[in-house]
């Protein structure tokens, strides 16, 4: 493979993938070859080659005699992976409320009174920027790297599960607001509340994910 079609390739994965998390191309949606080279402005090759390592990832799903779709990650799959993060963050919020400088709750603080005040209507991407410092911090100032390695390991099925579930109404809000019960904790240096904070946070990612509504094609369940 040229360097050119290396290139190409990456770009399209890049691009593809990106539109799946940021729920432009939605689970269960059927993705032509043909469409998406016009609206990325590549090469089909490059488009195909882009969907086949998207289906080796668990990004797509190719059905025979249907074509392309975007998956949606099981509800076993989801489960699995907050029994994992119910684990390991739980954890590290424990370690972290011990460990957490005063300047660096302060930030927190700040960021989520700044939030709480505009509201999260309207300023979703503040909330996830937040979200991603907030539960950045606790992973590294629990001071754990394989912890921090594996939960980075899953940080785009994380972020796509929490776009996916903030068309819930409330959902959002409801989020910040567990968040903000954690770093109440934090500020309190009371370990066990900060644990038990977080494990209601993930809970209730995972419970508000069984609700989000199916998708028109029907197929995004499909193994």
């Amino acid at each position: 493979m040229t360097t050119h079609s290396h290139t190409g390739l990456a770009e399209a994965y890049r691009k593809i993938k990106e539109g799946i998390l940021e729920l432009r191309y939605r689970p269960g949606q059927k993705l032509s070859e043909t469409k998406l080279a016009a609206e990325l402005r590549l090469g089909r090759s490059p488009i195909r080659g882009a969907l086949a390592r998207l289906e080796r990832d668990g990004w797509v799903r190719v059905l025979p005699q249907s074509g392309t779709f975007v998956r949606k990650l099981s509800l076993e799959e989801i489960a699995a992976m907050s029994e994992l993060r119910l684990l390991l963050e739980s954890h590290a919020a424990s370690v972290a409320a011990l460990r957490v400088s005063p300047d660096e709750l302060a930030l927190l603080r700040a960021k989520f009174e700044s939030l709480k005040a505009s509201g999260v209507d309207g300023h979703f991407d503040e909330f996830l920027d937040l979200d991603d410092l907030f539960h950045g911090l606790v992973y590294r100032v629990a001071g754990n790297p394989l912890i921090t390695q594996i939960l980075q390991n899953l940080r785009d099925q994380i972020h796509w599960v929490r776009v996916t579930t903030a068309v819930l109404p409330g959902r959002v809000d409801a989020s910040l607001h567990e968040m903000d019960r954690v770093l109440d904790a934090m500020e309190r240096r009371d370990p066990d509340a900060a644990a038990e904070a977080m494990r209601q946070h993930i809970g209730n990612i995972a419970v508000s994910y069984e609700a989000v509504p199916a998708d028109d094609e029907g197929v995004a369940d499909a193994a």
